[in-house]
């Protein structure tokens, strides 16, 4: 498989060689992880794929569903001249979609007040301290899913192509962050923020992260009844071992390991086989 991560290496690509199936990713760093020692989705998916099978990847780390999505924006400005028009993009054959992590965790839990301080509600336990807000960014997170799924629908080039995404899995808050060997350049995107808002508690900061991953889910899966070719498929129990995440399948705090990876990617492809939805 050729992988190319712009537009201008796509065009040169369908210009200078035949492709028999054209892949589009767009998302975050579980399609995109920059280090070769963990890959990711993305990774597993060109691994799956013969030679004459052209991926686009546009995903990016750090990358959020609400920035994607957004209308007018950059990148949905991008999806749409790669959707519908000829000149710059193509119709392509599976769009994989990874987006909204990003949105759930890192800073934005304690900036936009995801989560309430326990300090100031000690009463509170667990999921109890998800904040309104929370759900309201998850509201506008799967607006933006159902904003690309309509400018899909009204492309001639690929209003019939099926759109795959995910959910992400269940996960242990631990701080650690990025790292190389044994340099750390963070302490993560999870525990340290529970901490500053008084969550100490490990089994609360473990049962508001599956309230968190899980009220994504309750209201991306309701799109599959909106729009054909659309499916989401459900990863959030994938990497549990007796009932808790396996730490050994995971690289930090938020993202798995080549294993982990590897295990939810060829899941992706089995489920998503069974609907008829990778004919690839």
């Amino acid at each position: 498989m050729t992988t190319v991560s712009n537009i201008s290496d796509f065009t040169t690509e369908l210009n200078e060689g035949f492709y028999s199936k054209k892949i589009l990713i767009e998302g975050d760093s579980w399609v995109s992880h920059p280090f070769p020692n963990v890959t990711n989705i993305g990774d597993q998916i060109d691994r799956f794929k013969p030679d004459d099978y052209l991926l686009l990847n546009i995903a990016e780390p750090g990358d959020e569903a609400k920035e994607i999505f957004m209308s007018h924006g950059r990148q949905m400005k991008r999806l749409k001249r790669l959707l519908s028009t000829s000149q710059w993009g193509d119709t392509f054959d599976l769009i994989f979609l990874s987006a909204a992590g990003n949105d759930i965790v890192g800073p934005e839990i304690i900036s936009h007040g995801y989560i309430k301080n326990k300090r100031d509600f000690p009463n509170l336990l667990g999921k109890e301290l998800i904040a309104d807000n929370f759900y309201n960014a998850m509201a506008g997170v799967v607006n933006g899913y159902s904003r690309f799924l309509k400018m899909r629908d009204t492309s001639s080039l690929n209003e019939n192509t099926p759109v795959i995404t995910h959910v992400y899995s269940y996960l242990t808050p631990r701080e650690v962050g990025t790292h190389i060997g044994n340099i750390d350049f963070n302490k993560g995107w999870v525990k340290k923020h529970l901490k500053h808002q008084g969550i100490q508690d490990e089994d609360e900061q473990y049962e508001i992260l599956v309230e968190m991953l899980d009220a994504f889910y309750r209201r991306v899966v309701k799109l599959e009844a909106s729009f054909k070719n659309f499916m989401v498929v459900d990863t959030r129990k994938l990497l549990l071992k007796n009932g808790r995440p396996d730490i050994n399948l995971w690289f930090d705090e938020i993202h798995p390991n080549i294993r982990g990876f590897k295990k939810i990617t060829k899941h992706i492809r089995k489920m998503a086989q069974q609907r008829d939805m990778w004919n690839l």
